[in-house]
């Protein structure tokens, strides 16, 4: 009962497109696998996602795994920020997410990758059923031959696209072409980041031939990627009664300053190569120093976290192995060292 009354009270910091997927990365996906009903107590699916979960427990216990490693991924590259990837905080008047601002633009792409990198990573391991290796490309050269289990990215970002972004197309209005968007950006990011992995064999580990296969990128280095495209994000608005999307760059003397984004005539975002492959989003950043930082760990960015407030240094002593020897056979023996470890917390 206590845990789902939390839910329910973070759900209501979070916008509802948003908060199905986000609470489903909370959840027990082995539970989810084992019983499919449990899908039904995920305050925010909506009916679409609920039966997809319940129709394929399996992949949903991936999807889940995805999700958790994205927004685990998004604290760890946003750690020395002031906002901390934290998708709940009532301290700034609204949910980050609920502001169309260029961190929601980051949290919609890594989300969507992380879906789908889990699951390609699962099928290229043969551990969804629905799914097997994915495609290589024909041929080879004299060094190596394309042959092996290449991760599954098309499924990935088949059923991703079919569970993230259903709610998005059920509503007609700006700010879920913006989430769309950029689902795509992630999806497309990911799988333009493939790279060959390669095994040698023959006699004694000799190369004699060499087979190779495609791989997704590690994810932190596929976050990376997208941190440089959150950095350069493009702020758009919205104009007619079509709720066409335009872009807005700096304005020039004399130049336009706007360029569409979405034909009127297809309903579908452009192909613009300036802007397909980037996040995209609406609003500033809300002012996240009217968060309450206090006694947040700010390591050696206490003048960026603390906004200006001032931190305090605690030393403290710990013991920590060291001079390490091995001894044979099979054992790793260390002495115990005591070391001063300071931290600083914003006040």
């Amino acid at each position: 009962m206590l845990r789902q009354l939390l839910l329910l009270l973070l759900l209501g910091f979070l916008p509802t497109t948003a908060s199905g997927w986000w609470l489903l990365s909370k959840a027990d996906e082995t539970r989810l696998a084992r019983h499919a009903s449990a899908c039904n107590a995920v305050p925010g699916l909506s009916q679409k996602q609920r039966e997809l979960c319940t129709r394929h427990p399996n992949l949903i216990k991936y999807l889940v795994s995805g999700l958790r490693l994205a927004l685990n991924e998004c604290q760890e590259s946003f750690r020395h920020n002031v906002w901390n990837c934290t998708l709940a905080l009532p301290g700034v008047g609204t949910s980050p997410l609920k502001v169309a601002s260029r961190e929601s633009a980051y949290v919609y792409a890594i989300a969507s990758a992380g879906v789908s990198h889990s699951l390609a990573r699962a099928c290229s391991k043969g551990l969804i059923d629905e799914c097997g290796c994915g495609g290589t490309p024909r041929g080879g050269t004299k060094e190596f031959t394309w042959a092996g289990c290449s991760d599954n990215v098309r499924f990935g970002n088949s059923f991703g696209r079919k569970f993230m972004d259903v709610t998005e197309k059920q509503h007609a209005d700006a700010r879920a072409l913006m989430n769309l968007h950029n689902n795509r950006v992630g999806r497309r990011l990911l799988a333009s980041s493939l790279s060959k992995e390669c095994k040698c064999h023959g006699v004694s580990g000799s190369c004699v031939t060499k087979t190779c296969w495609k791989i997704v990128p590690k994810f932190n280095d596929f976050a990376k990627r997208l941190n440089e495209k959150y950095e350069i994000a493009h702020q758009v608005t919205v104009t007619g009664p079509s709720a066409q999307l335009i872009l807005r760059p700096e304005p020039t003397p004399g130049g336009r300053t706007e360029r569409y984004l979405k034909h009127r005539e297809t309903n579908e975002m452009s192909d613009l190569n300036t802007v397909k492959n980037d996040l995209i989003f609406f609003d500033a950043s809300p002012n996240y120093c009217a968060i309450d930082v206090k006694d947040r760990e700010c390591g050696s960015e206490c003048g960026n976290i603390c906004c200006g407030r001032g931190w305090r240094t605690i030393r403290e002593v710990v013991d920590e192995p060291c001079h390490c020897q091995f001894v044979w056979c099979c054992e790793v023996k260390c002495k115990t060292c005591k070391r001063v470890v300071e931290r600083n917390y914003c006040i």
